[in-house]
């Protein structure tokens, strides 16, 4: 261990027990005579009846008095021994810092700022980096340094110049003092030892685990940030879409009242044609019609988001749900062809739900796919599949879709798919679909990249009465 920087803890402990071992066989354990502690067996036949291990002709060596005969093998087992352990293990960091400081006792020290003086032994500043550094940083650091003088590995000449960049690196992360006190020890003679070096060394490992916690809390604060300015934005366009709500729904109130208003006061006038009163009286019937129905919107949104709904739970066919959707949907556009593609087998399903309300959510989606889809050919998909007690129905049109900046906001009572021109209607439709999926203990979806605008309705297959 004097004079190898290769020693290691294992082989020095093997290396002892060895030596001890042979001692006590060949010089201890005869002493007490034949028969006393080892039998005569073992001194006329060898151990296990092998002649080359008898305790005074060990291995065949018969000329030799029996304490030179015992020193001679106790020391060359135990360097054997000691040799073959620290060959085949791995010292580890205080290992290696004492061993270069036991092979290197008698080197003379360096001065504060005199690196050129010292010598360093590379396997410590290695060892002493890649603890502080960790092993990521400090490896390409000597492999670099290494290569740029000539040498292959990672074991570069601790020149002044490395020195200083490698007091420069740790600086970062212990701070000058400490890193100048470090290299100290290891190319002079300072009065830290080992043990209290590696202890500053496992502190600073712990100081950089905190700052990557820190660093890891910081990103998740920005990623928190992220999301609050997200929804700062959605709030600002659900605010905007408010006004425009109010706007159109003072509108949507007044253009029927008005109808009904004017056309009421002409029929009181008298003396009109009768197919003048037939035409007046529909038109006064469908405006009333009109108020009503946004009326009854407006009023099921509020009981919906207020949880006063009351549930009528029952076995429906979905495919018979399916069937009444499609024909209460066809009064929307009905000059338009529209094709629907269905899987009929995959529609045999009982639900234990509230039919009429899920219907009420079919009925919107597919009046939606009628209205809004943008095909010269306009057809709409109808997917059905059920897994782990949930039954899933996908509607997907041949349209454009959405846009993605649209997704986020359709669901909202106050936003439009379309301008109020072309939409026909005030917007809460889709507001009054998620208020009753989440009645239904279900919920309904927009998936995007179907190729078109694309709504998946997810409902439990047995729905329980939800408790108030």
């Amino acid at each position: 261990g004097i004079f190898w920087r290769g020693a290691t803890r294992t082989g020095a402990i093997l290396g002892l027990v060895t030596g001890l071992a042979v001692w006590a066989y060949t010089s201890f354990l005869p002493s007490f005579g034949p028969g006393a502690v080892l039998p005569e067996s073992v001194f006329t036949d060898g151990l296990l009846g092998l002649h080359w291990l008898r305790p005074h002709s060990l291995f065949g060596t018969q000329a030799m008095d029996p304490l030179i005969h015992a020193l001679f093998w106790s020391m060359a087992l135990n360097v054997l021994a000691f040799c073959l352990g620290s060959l085949l293990s791995f010292p580890g960091p205080v290992e290696r810092l004492q061993g270069a400081a036991f092979v290197n006792v008698f080197e003379g020290a360096v001065g504060p700022q005199r690196w050129a003086r010292g010598r360093a032994e590379p396997e410590a500043l290695l060892g002493m980096a890649q603890r502080i550094l960790g092993e990521e940083v400090a490896l390409p650091l000597f492999q670099a340094e290494a290569r740029s003088q000539g040498k292959e590995g990672f074991l570069p000449d601790p020149t002044p110049g490395f020195l200083d960049t490698l007091e420069a690196r740790l600086s970062g992360s212990v701070g000058a003092a400490t890193a100048h006190a470090m290299i100290g020890q290891l190319v002079g003679r300072a009065t830290v030892t080992v043990e209290d070096l590696m202890a500053v060394a496992s502190e600073s490992a712990q100081i950089l685990e905190y700052s990557a916690r820190l660093e890891a809390r910081e990103t998740e604060l920005t990623r928190t940030a992220g999301a609050l300015r997200e929804a700062n934005e959605k709030l600002t366009q659900l605010s905007l879409q408010k006004d425009a709500f109010l706007s159109q729904i003072s509108h949507e109130l007044r253009t029927p009242m008005t109808s009904i208003r004017a056309f009421s006061e002409i029929l009181t006038e008298g003396e009109l044609p009768p197919e003048s009163v037939t035409r007046y009286g529909r038109i006064i019937h469908d405006e009333a019609k009109r108020l009503t129905r946004l009326l009854d919107d407006l009023l099921d949104l509020s009981v919906l988001e207020n949880g006063a709904v009351q549930l009528t739970l029952g076995l429906a066919s979905l495919q018979g749900m399916i069937d009444t959707a499609l024909t209460a949907a066809r009064a929307t556009r009905p000059d338009r062809e529209f094709q629907v593609v269905r899987d009929l087998p995959s529609e045999t399903i009982y639900l234990k739900t509230d039919a009429d309300r899920l219907t009420q959510v079919f009925i919107n989606l597919i009046s939606n796919a009628r209205k809004y889809c943008d095909a010269a050919r306009p057809e709409l998909r109808i997917a059905v599949r059920q897994r782990a007690g949930r039954v899933t129905v996908d509607f997907i049109d041949n349209g454009k879709g959405i846009p993605q900046d649209s997704q986020a906001l359709i669901f909202e009572k106050f936003s439009r798919l379309t301008d109020a021109n072309r939409a026909g209607g005030a917007g809460l439709g889709l507001a009054i679909c998620r208020e009753i999926m989440s009645n239904l203990g279900g919920s309904v979806a927009y998936v995007p990249g179907q190729g078109g605008a694309a709504f998946r309705v997810t409902v439990p297959l047995r729905l329980e009465r939800l408790a108030a």
